[in-house]
């Protein structure tokens, strides 16, 4: 099969395309057919060797970890799934970016009728990392939400998406984003939006009760715009917000570190959003797999707009 590997650490000059064998599904593994598969910045972070001290790469590596496909052939204990069927999912590890990948049933969703392959690539990694952080850091409930909620990266790709999942709960939201995003923020929902290039942009705003940062790990600039128990969640966490995180008050500000749990559950909940108009997934561009690098590329630059996915394969 064809496939992207690097077998080393460094930039997305690394990438190389070549033959990889087809795996074989274990028990409770599917054997997919990728379709299309999402670039986000762990992808090129952990090549980088940023995390290689917690998380070490076993060269070569397959990168990609959100993935849209059809099933290929199933493993034993497999009853769930069959040949032919269309889902997607995150998968454990690397293995997206290419023509085939293995996938254990629990992580995967069937897609929706008329989603394609690109958006349900798009959505599970950024979809359930703005899901889990809203409800289940933040205590955004999913129905009926009182929240203010503020949306830092708010035309990114989880940021995109959270706009859109705390309007569907009832939140009022505000999105930040430079001046050349506003309308498109505005479009996916937002009751405002902030350039935050402009002089003083958080002035004149009442304090939230969410804070969803997507670019930054900056507990310090954000808490003072919330309540007195209002919640920080930062999507990258680094140092910053781990180090705030173990300093979290019982009932004043807390900071929270947003580490995504892979759940069949939760993607059918986003995909059932999609299914009733309340939720969009943009893709800002779309390359075919010899293209990886230069997607990486547009991911690292962080002016994507919504999504950037790589179409594998005709669907």
């Amino acid at each position: 099969m064809r496939a992207v590997t690097f077998s080393r650490y460094g930039g997305p000059e690394i990438l190389q395309l070549g033959e990889r064998p087809i795996p074989t599904p274990g028990r409770g593994e599917v054997l997919l057919r990728v379709h299309a598969a999402a670039v986000n910045p762990v992808d090129w972070k952990l090549a980088s060797g940023a995390f290689r001290l917690v998380l070490p790469q076993r060269f070569p590596v397959v990168p990609g970890m959100d993935v849209a496909g059809t099933v290929e052939a199933v493993g034993k204990g497999v009853t769930t799934l069959r040949p032919g069927d269309r889902v997607h999912g995150r998968l454990d590890g690397p293995g997206a970016c290419a023509e085939f990948a293995l996938a254990k049933v629990d992580v995967l969703a069937p897609i929706p009728a008329g989603m394609t392959m690109a958006e349900a690539a798009a959505l599970p990694l950024a979809g359930m990392t703005a899901l889990q952080a809203l409800r289940d850091a933040c205590r955004v409930p999913l129905a009926n939400a009182s929240q203010r909620v503020l949306v830092v990266g708010a035309s990114g790709g989880v940021g995109h998406l959270g706009v859109q999942v705390a309007k569907a709960a009832g939140a009022t939201v505000v999105g930040v984003c430079s001046g050349r995003n506003v309308s498109f923020v505005e479009r996916l929902g937002a009751d405002a939006v902030i350039d935050y290039t402009g002089p003083a942009p958080y002035e004149g705003q009442r304090p939230f009760d969410v804070v969803l940062d997507c670019v930054s790990d900056n507990p310090g600039a954000y808490l003072p715009l919330l309540t007195p128990r209002g919640h920080y969640a930062a999507v990258l966490p680094g140092p910053r917000v781990i180090a705030r995180a173990l300093l979290n008050p019982l009932g004043g500000r807390r900071a929270h570190p947003i580490l995504l749990r892979r759940s069949g559950v939760d993607l059918r909940l986003l995909d059932g959003l999609w299914e009733q108009g309340r939720l969009r997934v943009a893709i800002d561009a779309a390359y075919p797999l010899e293209g990886l690098a230069e997607a990486w590329r547009r991911s690292i630059t962080g002016r994507a707009v919504g999504k950037i996915v790589i179409e594998v394969a005709p669907a």
